[in-house]
């Protein structure tokens, strides 16, 4: 047995797996490139470290796409074959039990197991940034707080990661709307950890939903070498730049930042994807002409139009193939999306059905120039939260009600 940096029990016979797992958290805290690094060290050097095998699983499934399932089964696999031969702490029973909750699709129960073993262990810096972000892709944010607040009163400026937890707090605060709040933990973070990306994140949303677009601009290029190690998340606050450009009507630098920064690199991850289409939809909402960058997504969202595993991914998905006039891909997406939510299982399916099938309905709808009956979009404007997302990636969702209660209005002036 050994303990990490912030005395949690492991169950290893190395102690060089625990300093790799320790490093594989606190990159994983700091949203760093090489925190898989880490943890591969830390199986090499045990292989059978049921904390490392389950950290592993859920990195996969944080990623949100389907075809990381499998691996992450595949680790929760080898993180219960551990603790079957060699035993384990009730954490890292948790750990195991809360990976295979979320491997079943059931999100929420995941999140309740990580916070109840959080209640045991109010130090597991590990545990308490999965949740964290598992309950931000379920649009928890009062989950969130609470979370943070249940165990924050046993940190301290000497423990081992508090800037990092303090980051998480100052998100939660900001999304709960907690401004005041938000910024000064947010600068306080940064101040004690200079790599809390998140943090420094947290404070960029302070400045945009205070429609403070100047100071948001600051913010972003004052902090920008900040980002040099991190991963998608450089792009993520180039995306947040753009939205201060949008907001000052600077579509030159808008376009500049979209092809300069968000989609230099055209990857596929969901995060990347989601911020782009938004960017896009709301330039064009505004009146800008945004060429040929709606075709290189679509092509990315007719890989995935069957591509269950999260609902907000999903609806992006959506929007980047009627934004580039991909109809027959749009009603395929349509259709999937559809037939999970009749027959599917787990919080995903449940959310396409109560809210991601409607609302997919209505932008359709939109695109067909028909509108939706007010009931229906009153109902989904108190339902986008569950979505997950921020509140300024849920005002893509936001607008698209706004449309269409527009459109619903202007037909019932004509009749």
């Amino acid at each position: 047995m050994h303990h990490d940096r912030r005395g949690i029990a492991i169950t290893s016979t190395s102690a060089a797996a625990t300093r790799h797992l320790d490093d594989a958290v606190t990159s994983f805290l700091a949203h760093r490139v090489d925190t898989n690094d880490h943890l591969a060290a830390a199986l090499a050097a045990d292989d059978r470290l049921a904390a490392a095998h389950c950290l592993s699983g859920f990195l996969h499934l944080l990623l949100g796409r389907s075809e990381l399932l499998p691996p992450a089964q595949h680790a929760l696999e080898m993180a219960g074959a551990s603790l079957a031969r060699r035993g384990g702490t009730a954490r890292e029973r948790a750990l195991f039990a809360a990976l295979d909750s979320w491997c079943s699709g059931e999100m929420e129960l995941s999140a309740a197991i990580l916070d109840a073993s959080l209640a045991a262990n109010p130090l597991d810096a590990m545990t308490a940034k999965l949740v964290h972000g598992l309950r931000f892709m379920l649009g928890d944010a009062a989950g969130m707080r609470r979370s943070l607040e249940a165990i924050l009163p046993a940190w301290s400026q000497p423990v081992p990661g508090f800037g990092f937890l303090l980051g998480c707090h100052a998100f939660a605060l900001e999304e709960t709307d907690a401004l005041a709040a938000a910024e000064e933990v947010g600068r306080r973070a940064l101040a004690l950890e200079p790599q809390d990306v998140w943090g420094c994140h947290a404070v960029a949303h302070v400045h945009e939903m205070r429609g403070e677009p100047a100071r948001g601009i600051a913010w972003v290029r004052a902090h920008a070498g900040r980002w040099n190690a991190v991963n998608n998340f450089a792009r993520h606050m180039s995306w947040h730049e753009a939205l201060c450009y949008l907001a000052r009507n600077d579509i030159d630098a808008v376009f500049a930042l979209y092809d300069g920064q968000i989609r230099k690199i055209r990857s596929d991850d969901y995060r990347d994807v989601t911020n782009a289409a938004g960017l896009l939809r709301w330039l064009e909402r505004k009146g800008h002409a945004v060429g040929a960058r709606w075709d290189e997504l679509a092509a990315i969202a007719e890989r995935r139009t069957r591509d269950h595993a999260l609902v907000f991914a999903q609806l992006h998905y959506l929007i980047c193939l009627i934004g580039a006039g991909h109809w027959d891909a749009a009603y395929r997406c349509f259709a999937a999306m559809d037939l999970e939510a009749r027959g599917g299982e787990g919080s995903q399916a449940r959310l396409l059905a109560e809210v991601g099938v409607p609302l997919a309905k209505i932008m359709l709808a939109d695109a067909e120039g028909s509108a939706p009956a007010p009931q229906t979009i009153l109902r989904l404007r108190g339902a986008i939260a569950r979505l997950g997302g921020s509140r300024a990636q849920r005002r893509t969702f936001e607008q698209i009600l706004d449309d269409a209660e527009t459109r619903h209005q202007a037909q019932r002036a004509v009749a």
